[in-house]
C-alpha cells in the first residue's frame, strides 16, 4: 500500500500537468488542439497526457471531438467562472471605477491580474456602448499574454520588487509582436524606470499595430503590486496632452480601487 508521501509524489504532478493543459486550452491561440499537439507542447508524456484528459473530459472540464479528434475547454468551467465571479468583490469594487475610466477616456477600459510568472489576463472591462463611439478596441475576458507586453506588462514589471523583475526578464524572451516592439533588454529596463517616474505605463502599437494603451498599478495591503487597470484604444486618435490626460485619469481610479482593497503605495526610489 502506498503511504501518504508516496501517493502525494504521484499526484502532484498529474495535478500540475491537469492545470496546465486547462490554462493551456484557454489561449485563444491554442483553444482547440489534439493530444498530440497538447502532449508535444506542454511537454508531458503522452500516454499521462491522455489519461488526465480523459478524466478532464469525464467531468466536463474539457471538451472532446471526436471528429476532428481536438480538445477544448469543457462546459463545467463557465459554472466554476460564474461561481467565482459570484464570490471576488474584488472586480465588483473595480467595475465602477472601470466604468468611469471608460467613460473620460473615451476607450476600453480592462483590468488585469497574474496568471503566472509570465503572463497577464484581462479579468473584467467596460466598453463603449454609445452609437457616435461605435468604433473601439474589443477585447475577452480571459484573454491573455506575455507579461512583457504592452502597457500593462511594462507596468506590472515596472512595480515588481526589483529582483523578482529581474528574475522574471532573465526567464521571458523579450518577444516582438510588432516592429515598434521594444526587445532590446537594456532599453526595456530604462522604459521601466520611466513608468514609475510617471506614474503610468504607455505603449504605442508595441503588442498590436495600430492599438495604443495606458495602464496604471493597483496595491495591494502589502504595497505589492496586485492589478493593472488600463485603457486602450486607437493610436492613430491620441497625442501627448490626450496620453498625460488619460494617465492622470487611470492613476485617479488605481489609487481609488487600491483604497477599496485596502492596499497602499509603496514608495519607489526611481
Amino acid at each position: 500500500m502506498d503511504t501518504p508521501n508516496e501517493r502525494e509524489k504521484s499526484e502532484v504532478p498529474a495535478l500540475e500537468a491537469a492545470i496546465k493543459i486547462l490554462e493551456y486550452l484557454s489561449r485563444y491561440k491554442s483553444k482547440e488542439r489534439s493530444l498530440s499537439q497538447i502532449s508535444k507542447n506542454l511537454s508531458i508524456n503522452k500516454s499521462t497526457c491522455h489519461r488526465i484528459l480523459k478524466l478532464l473530459n469525464h467531468n466536463r472540464f474539457v471538451s472532446y471531438d471526436a471528429d476532428s479528434k481536438q480538445y477544448s475547454l469543457g462546459s463545467y468551467l463557465i459554472i466554476l467562472g460564474s461561481r467565482a465571479s459570484e464570490f471576488i468583490d474584488y472586480l465588483k469594487l473595480a467595475q465602477p471605477h472601470l466604468k468611469w475610466v471608460c467613460e473620460e477616456t473615451r476607450m476600453t477600459s480592462v483590468l488585469l491580474e497574474p496568471i503566472s510568472d509570465n503572463r497577464l489576463m484581462y479579468v473584467a472591462k467596460e466598453e463603449l456602448d454609445v452609437p457616435d463611439y461605435h468604433v473601439h478596441v474589443s477585447v475577452k475576458i480571459g484573454q491573455h499574454f506575455p507579461i512583457t507586453s504592452a502597457s500593462f506588462g511594462k507596468c506590472y514589471l515596472a512595480y515588481l520588487e526589483e529582483h523578482r523583475m529581474e528574475q522574471i526578464l532573465e526567464k521571458v524572451n523579450l518577444k516582438q509582436f510588432t516592429d515598434k516592439t521594444i526587445t532590446d533588454l537594456e532599453t526595456y529596463k530604462e522604459s521601466l524606470k520611466e513608468v514609475r517616474s510617471k506614474g503610468f505605463a504607455v505603449s504605442y502599437e508595441e503588442h498590436t499595430p495600430g492599438v495604443f494603451g495606458i495602464a496604471a498599478p493597483i496595491f495591494d495591503y502589502s504595497g505589492q503590486i496586485a492589478m493593472v487597470i488600463a485603457c486602450l484604444g486607437f493610436a492613430t486618435n491620441v497625442d501627448e496632452d490626450y496620453v498625460s490626460i488619460c494617465g492622470d485619469k487611470l492613476k485617479k481610479a488605481a489609487r481609488s480601487i487600491t483604497e477599496a482593497l485596502g492596499g497602499k503605495e509603496p514608495i519607489f526610489k526611481v
